[in-house]
């Protein structure tokens, strides 16, 4: 293996053990303020979902291209390649719904608690469940027909008919059934990043009105709760721009590379990296926002540093 294959092997690694490490620590912690607490807000469930969905997404999209990096030819058939894509697409697509979500119920929450919200403020957290479930199952249907025309690679294959995603390969029979799942996956991804920017608008909207309007306000501590609510909005405001960062730069790069007749495969390996990206960096804002899971983390230390000095106390005592 040359030293650019070993630098890109590094970088992969990196990626996928930080990110599901940090998405991985989220959803224990959580487990465990579920089971000890019993204090999970709907918005919380809303994060569990979204860590998971990224996990999911780069555990199945990043460790096939490190074997492919280490030199392994042929060492997924076409059941795994129609296994790993699908998984990693409704992955993605959930993603980019939960995502949204939040945003929007944030949004909502920010909303004043006027006649025209007050509907609205109530279903938000009712029917949270129910539009998660939603999400998966439309997913998980939208991707079938799409993960049934991916194979493996093989000699002789008509790079004229195909998508390459860098591993395995989606055949199209015509270039009408090529444009039809280009406008179906743009589509879905810009409606929901298109909510996500809307809410995320009017988010601001709220927080410079509300600065405006308590500009002489020198203390915070007379509302607390109006407080949470905006360093929350502006958390999500965070992750939302995050995302949608790593979607454009991802969605410039598939735009560029389908406009090639003969598609380089280090594109394909930089497109992997960056639309994973979102998976390994959002779990740290994740964390820092969330009073939760960073009581969890500091706990973790503390105990961590109380065994080590009782460990250090018994050997002096021995």
């Amino acid at each position: 293996m040359d030293l650019l294959s070993t630098i890109k092997v590094i970088f992969f690694l990196l990626q996928t053990s930080i990110g599901a490490l940090a998405n991985a620590f989220i959803l224990i912690a959580y487990a465990h303020i579920a089971h000890t607490e019993k204090d999970l807000k709907p918005i919380d469930t809303v994060l569990c979902h979204l860590v998971f969905a990224n996990m999911l997404g780069l555990l199945t999209r990043v460790p096939p291209q490190i074997m492919k990096d280490f030199g392994f030819e042929n060492f997924i058939d076409d059941i795994g390649c129609k296994l790993v894509l699908y998984i990693y697409r409704t992955a993605r697509g959930v993603s980019i719904c939960v995502t949204s979500l939040l945003s929007i119920i944030q949004a909502i929450t920010l909303a004043p608690a006027t006649a025209r919200w007050s509907p609205f403020k109530s279903r938000a957290q009712k029917y949270i469940t129910p539009h998660i479930i939603g999400f998966w199952l439309f997913n998980m249907a939208l991707y079938i027909e799409l993960s049934l025309k991916t194979f493996a690679p093989r000699n002789g294959t008509n790079l004229q008919a195909i998508f390459h995603s860098g591993i395995c390969y989606t055949i199209y029979h015509g270039p009408r059934i090529f444009l039809v799942y280009l406008l179906t996956i743009s589509g879905h991804d810009s409606f929901f990043v298109g909510l996500m920017l809307l809410s995320s608008v009017y988010i601001l909207y709220v927080l410079k009105r509300h600065r405006d309007k308590m500009q002489y306000v020198r203390s915070t501590s007379q509302n607390p709760n109006e407080t949470a609510e905006r360093k929350a909005a502006k958390s999500v405001i965070k992750l939302v721009t995050l995302y949608v960062f790593f979607y454009g730069v991802d969605t410039f790069l598939m735009v560029y590379s389908n406009s090639l007749y003969d598609v380089p495969f280090h594109l394909s390996e930089v497109r992997v990296f960056i639309s994973c990206c979102y998976a390994l960096f959002s779990p740290f804002l994740i964390i820092s926002f969330n009073k939760k899971i960073l009581g969890k983390l500091k706990f973790s230390q503390k105990k961590g540093k109380i065994t080590t000095i009782d460990t250090k106390a018994r050997h002096q005592k021995m």
